[in-house]
């Protein structure tokens, strides 16, 4: 499979010990191979970040907010963090393309360390990979999934304020905030850990607790489902021409009047579900594997398309819902209305009426998507990571 030996599975050893405080730490894990402990002038933080979204985003406000944090947690510095984008490649359980990457610009740019933020999916086992940090060549790779999709600036500052008090300060002191007792270093909660990874190459890894829901949140963050609105001009087209047929049927108005909340609320979430396995199915999205091995993997991605999907056509539904609303309470009068669904209907009679216009236009818009390209549905819904993966696979496979 493609993504083996391409940064998605890393071997790693099965100890592993705590990371939450600095006393943790044995200060000869520490590479002794960095200069900035023994130069004058700030320490030069280069940050590498994928030219995408989610890792663009993120490293703009690292580069804002590491100086500051190093500062107050870290005793060396004064603190430089330059921000670079540009594609990192996909890499071995190593990282050996990434790093030789980042070394390439370390000492282009004159660094001291180097910090690569990518959306990159990288594991060990079953395990989401946070960051791998080698030590001796001043290197830490930080894969963005593995966080899951809420605090994430929080979250990654928290690790890499560990991780570089690691590389720079042997003794990974902290300096308390003023008129404060001394807190414990900037150690890393009961989410993540620290192991021992296989790879010489690799000094430390640190791997998420409970990690599998985490990871496949963050892999759906960073699909961007809510861009399927807009990605899925067929579907909406076709779903918007239908929806002013239904609009001004009569049945549809006694349909809605005479079902109950649960059967309205089936047909909506059936609407929807329609709308997600045609185009999983049409669009050839779901993935399948024979090899033992591979099944875990395949369906954590098979769940991330259809977790992704859901709410990319649920926030479809709730755009045309919103346009259907106000274009019936334009269209439709009230005496008209009134003579199917009841006298003088209210706010809620419209509500109902449209909710059941929109789900039979969603499930007609269906068809629309056929007239959308495979590529075209894959750009609207994954990652350029999530794109790049499945080529290579593709590929991999016709080879």
């Amino acid at each position: 499979m493609g993504p083996r030996g391409n940064g998605w599975n890393a071997d790693a050893a099965d100890d592993a010990d705590s990371i939450d405080g600095a006393d943790d730490i044995d200060a000869d894990d520490i590479g002794d191979s960095d200069d900035a402990h023994h130069r004058s002038g700030p320490v030069k933080i280069g940050l590498i970040s994928d030219p995408v979204a989610a890792p663009v985003e993120l490293a703009r406000q690292l580069a804002t907010d590491l100086p500051s944090e190093l500062a107050e947690h870290v005793r060396r510095g004064p603190w430089d963090v330059q921000l670079i984008t540009e594609r990192l490649p996909l890499s071995d359980a190593r990282n050996t393309a990434m790093t030789t990457l980042a070394e390439q610009r370390m000492r282009t740019h004159g660094w001291d360390l180097v910090v690569c933020v990518t959306d990159l999916v990288l594991r060990a086992g079953k395990q989401p990979i946070v960051a791998d940090v080698s030590h001796r060549r001043r290197i830490i790779v930080v894969s963005l999934p593995a966080f899951g999709g809420m605090a994430l600036r929080r979250r990654v500052r928290r690790v890499l304020v560990r991780l570089i008090a690691e590389i720079c300060d042997p003794e990974v002191r902290t300096v308390p905030p003023e008129g404060t007792a001394r807190r414990r270093g900037p150690g890393l909660t009961s989410r993540f850990r620290r192991i021992t990874p296989e790879p010489a190459e690799i000094d430390a890894r640190i791997v998420a607790s409970r990690g599998g829901l985490r990871l496949l949140i963050g892999m759906v963050r960073n699909n961007r489902p809510w861009r399927l609105v807009l990605g899925l001009t067929g579907p909406l087209v076709g779903a918007f021409a239908f929806s002013a047929f239904y609009m001004i049927n009569t049945v549809t108005w006694q349909l809605a009047s005479s079902m109950g909340p649960f059967r309205l609320l089936a047909a909506v979430s059936g609407s929807v579900g329609i709308m997600v396995v045609w185009l999983i199915v049409y669009h050839r999205l779901w993935e399948g594997s024979d090899a033992p091995h591979e099944q875990w993997e395949t369906a954590l991605f098979n769940v991330s398309t259809l977790v992704t999907l859901t709410i990319g056509v649920g926030c479809m539904y709730v755009a045309l819902f919103l346009v259907n609303l106000a274009a019936a309470a334009v269209v439709l009068t009230g005496s008209v209305l009134g003579e199917y669904v009841g006298a003088d209907p209210g706010l809620l009679d419209y509500v109902v009426v449209t909710m059941l216009v929109t789900a039979a236009a969603t499930v007609a818009g269906a068809i629309g998507s056929g007239f959308e390209s495979e590529e075209s549905i894959r750009e609207a819904a994954f990652s350029y990571r999530e794109r790049e993966r499945r080529d290579m696979r593709k590929s991999n496979g016709a080879g």
